[in-house]
């Protein structure tokens, strides 16, 4: 963590997001622009993690067999359940419904984005085309929660909060479910079995499992709300001067 490479990786992202977002609010791309290109951006990524991990068993005679891609591979980390939602709203013709969507991936997006390139559990080795799949992807969703706020295409308020709070709950219960249904492959989704990494400060089994998930959901709260607050506080502002 934070190694030379972790280094440029980094500034290397840095550019590539800060080129994205002067570029995208600068030419005024429409909603479904910013969001076709980010879907192009997934799309790629999913296909290199899948390519690239897919396990080849080879026989006595050489010959190699169809690969497999094992369960811990599956797309149900929360960042990689923002593909999906991001090709709903490329394609959804429901107002209400993306609105929803939109305000639950803006703040994965920006929070996982960041925390994603922060902590690189896919490594920093230029040698590893996942390195390359996960630096890339992150930057392409935190480029486009940017892009959101930038351009006011989400609303971020009240209702919109408890919605968010809900279904990451949800979302949460479901993973510690199929975390311990898969507990022989050692999934962890949602980091909820064990941390991204070791040695981590704060976020580690040293104090136990139990420290650990409720410290893990206490920072989650936190973060979310944060991004949360200052439209929820200006709508509560709106809402007094209305009386």
């Amino acid at each position: 963590m934070f190694s030379t490479n972790h280094f440029i990786w980094l500034t290397l992202c840095a550019l590539f997001i800060t080129t994205m977002s002067i570029i995208s609010v600068k030419l005024r791309w429409s909603f479904k622009t910013a969001t076709a290109v980010v879907c192009g951006i997934s799309l790629a990524s999913e296909l290199c993690k899948i390519f690239t991990h897919i396990d080849q068993s080879v026989d006595k005679d050489g010959s190699v067999t169809s690969g497999v891609l094992g369960p811990e591979y599956l797309p149900l980390h929360l960042c990689s359940i923002l593909i999906f939602l991001l090709f709903y709203l490329l394609v959804s013709k429901n107002d209400a419904r993306k609105e929803t969507v939109k305000s639950f991936i803006l703040p994965i997006a920006i929070l996982g984005g960041t925390l994603a390139l922060l902590i690189p559990t896919s490594g920093v080795n230029f040698a590893r085309p996942y390195a390359y799949q996960c630096f890339v992807y992150h930057s392409g969703i935190l480029w486009y929660g940017i892009y959101l706020l930038a351009t006011r295409q989400v609303s971020l308020g009240i209702r919109a909060y408890k919605r968010t709070m809900l279904l990451l709950g949800c979302l949460v219960i479901v993973m510690l479910w199929i975390n311990s249904l898969l507990s022989v492959y050692e999934t962890n989704f949602f980091y909820l079995t064990r941390p991204p990494m070791d040695n981590l400060p704060v976020l580690n089994l040293k104090n136990g499992w139990f420290a650990y998930f409720f410290t893990l959901i206490g920072i989650g709260v936190v973060a979310v709300s944060a991004v949360y607050l200052p439209s929820i506080i200006s709508e509560i502002r709106a809402m007094k001067k209305e009386k």
